[in-house]
């Protein structure tokens, strides 16, 4: 009806410019027009005629006449528009793994897609050359066009790259100019690096590109284990915390099983919330035995012919156990309870080894735990090499005057620079009240210590112990795996009887436990990072009082400690890391290896190439070079060719250049990466809209849910970049302009008859 009104589409009129081919100025219309309305109303007022019937008489004839001025003015459009066999529109259709996916009306995304594709160029075709390209893994031209009978015939990838694909169309020479890009996909992209480079590339070629997205953006009836984060070393027996996060929708519960070989590690039921369609879970399982193991982690319903995909349910890690454990030195100014608990707590304890120091009588220190005789035979480590060879430190009750100004500066450095983590304890002669606020490892600590010379802070008092709510989500504080029954062990435990006052919290540091006396609450347990490394102050020496004041089969206190200092060597910085975005590399030949490797001053390496030597699942040993990385000292890039399914390790064998053999541990060499085939296209299957929608947005083009695919001609000749020609569409023959012309004259005389004023 607009058209048949109006002349054109309402596109048209949309995209278009009002001219007047006259060539006569409009203001000379608007005089005319003024004239009009003085010439009407003189005319009216030789009538006697009431003012109504005046003014509606005088609209009536004011707007014949306007429309026959504005048909002398000639108005018109003026549009751009491509013209026919000039531009090229490039299809770029998915063809990877996903698109097979059935989630709508039993067809594959691959298949509506392609039934798009076939109406779209025939709508398109008397405007707009095609060009259709199929990119799964890479970008190739297709030869002839696909149809939806055809569609079987294509070749599937088990990766996608549509975001290099279309960078490759759009960065295309073609003889005919390219007047926009059609993506045709579910929007996964597994291969593609979306930097800020791609994204100025391609808004800077000037093309839209137009998203068309299949599937639905939420998988039903399907369960998946998207992702595990857990540490990749361990010591022997110790515990290990993994977070799985799942994607689930209509399911209720699901059963995780922890396998390593044919050995069942871990079994657990987990229960769901209805309301999510994501959730993330901790559990908790023994390391075993000293060795490499291969985890399998698997996710199940209880009825498996629910789900639609079984093979997003299992992800593998691997877990280095080493029967090297990392060591903390404890040193201690006094003997007392607290140092023979913690210990006690520690005992047998895999992973971490207490080396501790501790003071008897004046220039007198008891050794435990050294690896030699010679290991601490001075007191505290004098030389910044010997400090670093330990991953955490943990001070009791000693006063800063113990250590010269030069070993509080080693150790204030072996958290900022070594990367390691400190523990300071509270105690007579501890924290402020031995003069630590004073000292060089002062701007190391996450509160402000008291700096008065005669400052008094510990006192004998029983104070509550509760995490803070920040302590409540921290995963190492847990007494229990169960929600319900931690709050009800941290209510439960006995109080301590000694307590320090920390100062004021630094910015950016997070207080963990709070003591709480007579309504009053203080920090307890404050950390921050500092550096590359961790500190924390506790500011009570009374927590061996849980162990004494409940039952002897209780394990909270030993818990407590055990988890606190396998934080503490968790978070040490290791000699080599590596920096690998992901553990897990599906369907890539060519996997990228990232490492920083320190000197053992753990200093950045300054090297320009590094080799590494790099194990396949298979045994299979080579060596690959990897280069400096020029904005990052210490950091090392390149890559190796993996052909084998599995786990392949990373490993420094050989002391780096500058560093002697003696020096060079290999407690933290090997680093493992997992290659897998034939999954990469079957995790987060859903459609990703959102990076359709930013793609056509940072383009100029738009974004179509396949349910409004039939937008998409029409929206193919609005918004394009191809060649276009002026076109000028003259409006003076509107037949809305008649009508309106008709309509004003046949209404004055049906008035002037009804009234008898003719």
């Amino acid at each position: 009806m607009f058209e048949f009104l109006f002349k054109y589409p309402v596109s048209t009129w949309r995209n278009a410019e009002l001219v007047w081919l006259s060539g006569w100025p409009l203001s000379a219309l608007l005089v005319c027009a003024l004239i009009a309305v003085a010439l009407v109303w003189l005319t009216l007022l030789r009538h006697k005629l009431g003012p109504a019937k005046r003014t509606g008489l005088g609209v009536l004839q004011f707007i014949a006449l306007l429309i026959g001025l504005g048909m002398l003015w000639q108005p018109a459009l003026r549009t751009e528009s491509v013209q026919a066999g000039e531009n090229t529109v490039a299809y770029l259709l998915d063809t990877s793994a996903s698109m097979l996916t059935s989630d709508v009306n039993d067809n594959s995304r691959l298949q509506s897609a392609s039934e798009l594709l076939e109406s779209s160029i025939e709508q398109s075709d008397s405007l707009f050359d095609s060009s259709i390209y199929h990119v799964g893994d890479e970008l190739a031209l297709q030869a002839e066009p696909v149809s939806y009978d055809n569609v079987a015939l294509l070749d599937t990838d088990e990766r996608s790259a549509i975001a290099d694909g279309v960078l490759q169309v759009l960065e295309s020479v073609n003889d005919q100019a390219l007047a926009a890009v059609v993506l045709l996909s579910d929007g996964a992209d597994n291969v593609s690096e979306l930097s800020s480079d791609w994204w100025q590339a391609v808004k800077a070629a000037g093309v839209p590109v137009h998203t068309v997205g299949f599937g639905q953006t939420k998988v039903l009836d399907d369960i998946e284990l998207s992702n595990i984060t857990m540490d990749s070393q361990a010591g022997v027996n110790s515990i290990v915390t993994a977070r799985l996060q799942l994607l689930h929708n209509g399911f209720e519960s699901v059963r995780v099983r922890v396998t390593s070989g044919d050995q069942l590690v871990h079994a657990e039921t987990l229960e769901l919330d209805n309301a999510l369609d994501q959730s993330v879970h901790t559990i908790e399982f023994n390391s075993g035995e000293a060795g490499v193991r291969d985890l399998r982690f698997s996710v199940s319903a209880n009825d498996t012919n629910a789900e639609s995909n079984l093979t997003n349910n299992v992800q593998t890690r691997v877990l280095n156990v080493s029967d090297q454990s990392k060591r903390v030195l404890y040193v201690e100014g006094e003997p007392r309870w607290e140092y023979k608990f913690i210990r006690r707590a520690l005992h047998n304890f895999g992973g971490v080894s207490i080396v501790s120091l501790l003071r008897t009588s004046p220039n007198k220190f008891y050794r435990q735990g050294v690896s030699n005789a010679q290991e601490l035979v001075d007191g505290f480590p004098k030389t910044r090499d010997a400090l670093y060879a330990y991953d955490a430190v943990v001070i009791g009750s000693l006063e800063a005057a113990e250590l010269s100004t030069e070993q509080q500066a080693f150790l204030r450095d072996f958290v900022s620079e070594r990367g390691g983590s400190l523990l300071m304890l509270a105690g007579n002669q501890g924290l402020s009240d031995g003069g630590w606020g004073r000292s060089a490892v002062a701007a190391a600590l996450p509160v402000k210590l008291n700096s008065s010379s005669n400052a008094r802070d510990f006192e004998r008092v029983r104070v509550s112990v509760r995490p803070t709510t920040q302590g409540m989500r921290t995963g190492w504080l847990r007494l229990d795996d169960d929600d319900d029954e931690n709050l009800r062990a941290w209510s439960e435990l006995p109080q301590v009887n000694d307590i320090q006052t920390l100062g004021a919290v630094k910015p950016g540091s997070t207080t963990l436990l709070a003591a709480s006396h007579n309504t009053q609450s203080q920090p307890l347990l404050v950390w921050h990072r500092y550096g590359q490394g961790q500190s924390f102050v506790l500011g009570t020496s009374g927590t061996w009082r849980w162990q004494m004041r409940l039952p002897s089969e209780n394990q909270w206190h030993e818990r407590f400690w055990q988890q606190l200092l396998s934080h503490l060597v968790a978070g040490s910085l290791p000699q080599l890391s590596l920096d690998n975005a992901q553990a897990v590399y599906r369907d890539s030949n060519d996997i990228p290896v990232e490492v920083t490797v320190r000197s053992a001053d753990f200093q950045p390496l300054s090297d320009t190439t590094l080799t590494v030597n790099v194990t396949a699942p298979s045994g299979r040993v080579f060596s690959t070079s990897l280069n400096a990385d020029i904005d990052k000292p210490g950091r090392f890039l390149g890559s190796f060719e993996a052909t084998e399914d599995g786990p392949y390790a990373v490993s420094l064998t050989a002391p780096v250049s500058g560093e002697s053999p003696a020096a060079f541990t290999d407690r933290s060499i090997d680093r493992w990466l997992i290659k897998e085939s034939g999954t990469a296209e079957q995790f987060d299957a859903r459609q990703h809209n959102e990076l359709l929608q930013r793609i056509s947005a940072a383009t100029g083009g738009q974004y179509l849910d396949a349910s409004d695919q039939d937008q998409l001609a029409e929206i193919l000749s609005l918004k394009n970049a191809g060649l276009t020609r002026e076109n000028v569409l003259p409006l003076w023959n509107m037949p809305i302009a008649f009508l309106l012309l008709l309509l004003a004259k046949a209404l004055e005389w049906f008035l002037r008859l009804r009234w008898k004023r003719l």
